[in-house]
């Protein structure tokens, strides 16, 4: 089945239906951004404008198929069993890559 994350107008809450329902706060900093993470690997990032309009974008694909929509998102997959917000960390949205260790140190 999966999951539909979507905003409540006028509000700082997420609304999460299908295999999970539920309503949740939204954390957020200095930044409007936030993310959502959910068990079948997916990643979000959602930011909110001046109006509190929502808007979402893939971060991380995970094993579910992404869907945006105005408003919201869609993750096809079945069984999906949690779901995650925190704040806006870009070391999570994206990774830094590690230098590459040298072959011969010693040289």
């Amino acid at each position: 089945m999966g999951v539909r994350v979507e905003s409540v107008p006028e509000s700082v809450r997420l609304r999460i239906s299908g295999d999970i329902e539920t309503v949740i706060a939204v954390p957020y900093e200095d930044d409007d951004r936030f993310m959502i993470g959910l068990s079948d690997g997916t990643l979000l990032i959602g930011s909110y404008d001046e109006d509190l309009r929502c808007q979402f974008d893939v971060a991380r694909y995970g094993a579910g198929l992404v869907r945006i929509e105005k408003g919201g998102a869609v993750v096809e997959w079945r069984g999906i069993e949690w779901a995650a917000v925190s704040a806006y960390d870009p070391n999570v949205a994206k990774p830094a890559v590690p230098l590459p260790m040298p072959l011969f140190p010693d040289l």
